[in-house]
């Protein structure tokens, strides 16, 4: 006896696992980003789908009501499992380094842009972070520009650009407030098409916040992405300083790789002015393969490689679902279903966070699920019990 119809235990058990192993992939990313290269993240993250997925499709298979023959072919599957470990790592790298040129210039003028929320009394009680700014001027030159700006429910320029040699007073405001990081922006963007503020080339930004912003939200997000290309446009980085654990780090994050700047973690406010100094280091481009890439990296190259790479590993993942299928017969549609599935994650994850500006975490969920999608076709079951 045969039956001619698509696995609907398959199809939704592949999509479930797909979804699963998306919000625990993002956990491991989020605790292994900014703490190893983005080579042994990549190669973590995809390792473990292959074995997650793996694992989904072989108790589905065995749960189904159709028979299975033989034994899988575990040669096949470690082999495709050390691929997806080599090409993750290779691919990532390659990512990387690709057109991304040489080391880019020493910047001609800072502006920091410093948080003075409620919570700063807990965070930074003496003020350190006005010391940090100063340590970080003391050995420029004369005619070296900065300007400050402080945020909170308001927006205030403390300091307009003016050279390290031109003295001026700027007082320590008192604490108190939300951090309206969104509205710091909008502020600034203003006050550069007004004229009010003038940048030079190579002005490098410094944002420092210590909490989660009050003022963006999945709604403004998409507000907050457009002015940080309008920053990138203009030739602006913005280099951020995360201080304590409980600040917005995913924010901060976005924020230096949209515009090509740097994001530091400061645990605690001793640590602040090394974090400065990081903050305001000269960078290069180092692309990530799982996340964002800075407007000023928006070339077509970096896109078609992105989806080109992601295709390869989810390719890797399909060649292990069809050798664990191969037990259920016909592979013909879990190959097919799987390529198509890896080929849509790779543009999903592409323009949904570069072209769309959605949220990092979703699309690399959906690239999970995508990845994850199973067809498997029930049509040369043969019932060789002869009844």
């Amino acid at each position: 006896m045969s039956r001619n119809r698509f696995s609907l235990k398959m199809l939704m058990g592949s999509i479930l696992a797909g979804m699963v192993y998306g919000f625990a992939g993002e956990f491991l990313y989020q605790q292994m980003q900014r703490r190893v290269s983005n080579a042994a993240v990549t190669m973590v993250y995809f390792t473990g789908m292959y074995l997650f997925l793996g694992l989904a499709v072989y108790l589905i298979g065995r749960m189904g009501r159709y028979q299975a023959y033989g034994r899988v072919n575990r040669k096949q599957w470690t082999a495709a499992f050390a691929l997806m470990a080599l090409f993750s790592a290779l691919f990532a790298f390659l990512y990387s380094r690709i057109g991304t040129g040489a080391e880019r210039q020493e910047f001609s003028s800072y502006l920091f842009v410093i948080d003075h929320s409620g919570s700063m009394n807990q965070t930074d009680p003496h003020g350190m972070r006005y010391e940090a700014m100063e340590k970080l001027l003391e050995h420029k030159k004369a005619s070296f520009c900065y300007g400050i700006y402080y945020f909170a429910d308001t927006v205030e320029m403390a300091r307009n650009m003016a050279p390290v040699g031109e003295k001026s007073s700027v007082r320590q405001v008192e604490n108190g407030g939300g951090t309206a990081v969104n509205k710091a922006l909008e502020t600034i963007l203003q006050d550069l098409k007004d004229g009010r503020l003038v940048l030079t080339d190579r002005c490098r930004m410094i944002l420092l916040s210590d909490g989660y912003a009050t003022d963006v939200d999945e709604v403004s997000r998409y507000d907050c992405i457009r002015r940080l290309e309008q920053f990138a446009d203009r030739g602006i980085s913005i280099s951020t300083v995360g201080m304590t654990g409980d600040v917005d780090k995913e924010l901060l994050m976005l924020v230096a790789d949209k515009t090509g700047g740097t994001y530091v973690s400061v645990q605690e406010v001793e640590q602040l002015e090394a974090g400065m100094r990081q903050a305001a280091q000269a960078d290069v481009i180092n692309r990530d393969l799982l996340g964002y890439r800075s407007e000023s990296d928006a070339g077509l190259l970096p896109a078609v490689l992105r989806v080109v790479f992601i295709i390869c590993l989810g390719v890797l993942v399909a060649v292990e679902k069809t050798v664990l299928c191969e037990r259920f017969l016909n592979t013909n549609s879990v190959l097919a279903s799987s390529v198509a599935g890896s080929a849509l994650g790779g543009i999903c994850l592409e323009a949904g966070m570069n072209t769309f500006g959605l949220h990092p975490s979703l699309m690399r969920v959906a690239l999970c699920v995508l990845i994850g999608f199973t067809l498997l076709r029930e049509d040369l079951v043969i019932d060789r019990t002869g009844m």
